[in-house]
């Protein structure tokens, strides 16, 4: 399979930066990336660098890049399109979605983690697939330094986009009572909170961190891209606006979630992401902050960094098959 040059150069810095650095120690140099990073100061810290480190206490001894544990003659997954998924929460709405499934899927008999990543507003399913989300999953995983996940990608309809919320009607019950028990009774997932993960590009952002801090025993990574945050109580009540709950829930401080923002210096919503990761400094709830040099609210933006997007939500997941459970035993 061809892979674009630039990919395969982040993805061998990726390889290099695991197998050579220390989990905890300063990553390689890009300069002017903004990197706020969970421990509270009065001056955050600038660190250089093209590559999100992690918020979580690492293994001492990160995994050096690993071939695959099983014959597997393809470099590339599959993306398995149901096409017809009638939503009961939505009113029947046909809320679709995709599912990419790793390299060799089949063949390893082995349960995955996973992650759902949701679109933007006016944008649908296809978003991430176009930004290259599938073909920077192959290449991580080709290259033996991204682990081989499952990707959810879903269209969200009318209902992800208004503001309704529990309750009444809402896109968070349809992820948490529709999607996900689809997902995990069809493809072979691991079913708890350290291997299920969800993210979002602007209105997805926000979904992604509205359900994800409401519901931390379900997802215990969550990622926010661009993420479109709001302080207006009148559209969003406390109970489900990400930065009342950054700064009021009671749940944060001991969820242990692995949390990740990030923007480009250019982007309008970048005022209000700011506000939110200065409420989670303020209660030193753990989480990265990147602000990129450049870049808008635009799909240019997301797919110069979807490779990054990725690393950090597989960082502590295994790179090596063999070690995952097996699909024919229940999900630990």
């Amino acid at each position: 399979m061809f892979l674009p040059k630039l990919n395969v150069y982040f993805w061998i810095l990726l390889a290099l930066w695991l197998a050579a650095c220390d989990p905890m120690a300063a990553p390689l140099a890009t300069p002017q990336t903004l990197i706020i990073t969970a421990v509270p100061s009065n001056t955050p810290a600038v660190t250089p660098t093209p590559l999100p480190p992690t918020n979580t206490p690492a293994p001492t001894d990160t995994p050096a890049p690993t071939a695959t544990p099983f014959p597997c003659r393809t470099n590339s997954g599959q993306v398995v399109r149901v096409d017809t998924f009638p939503s009961v929460v939505a009113g029947g709405e046909n809320l679709r979605y995709r599912v990419y499934v790793p390299p060799c899927y089949q063949e390893s008999g082995r349960r995955y983690p996973y992650l759902i990543l949701l679109h933007g507003a006016a944008s649908r399913e296809d978003q991430w697939e176009n930004l290259g989300v599938t073909l920077a999953a192959d290449q991580g995983f080709t290259l033996g330094v991204l682990p081989p996940m499952i990707i959810v990608l879903p269209y969200w309809g009318s209902i992800g986009n208004d503001n309704t919320f529990p309750p009444d009607p809402s896109y968070e019950d349809v992820v948490l009572n529709e999607l996900v028990p689809a997902i995990e009774r069809d493809f072979c997932t691991i079913n708890n909170r350290e291997y299920r993960a969800i993210g979002g590009i602007s209105r997805g952002g926000f979904w992604a961190y509205s359900i994800g801090l409401r519901h931390p025993d379900v997802f215990g990574i969550i990622g926010g891209h661009s993420a479109f945050f709001t302080s207006d109580l009148n559209l969003v009540p406390p109970a489900f606006n990400p930065t009342e709950l950054a700064a009021n829930s009671a749940l944060l401080p001991q969820a242990r979630l692995r949390l990740y923002l990030d923007n480009g210096a250019d982007d309008p919503a970048g005022r209000a992401i700011e506000t939110f990761s200065t409420e989670l400094t303020r209660r030193s709830v753990p989480h990265i902050y990147v602000v990129n040099p450049t870049g808008g609210h635009d799909d240019a933006y997301w797919a110069s960094h979807v490779s990054e997007y990725l690393a950090f939500y597989g960082r502590a997941w295994p790179r090596n098959a063999a070690e995952l459970p097996a699909c024919s035993e229940p999900s630990p």
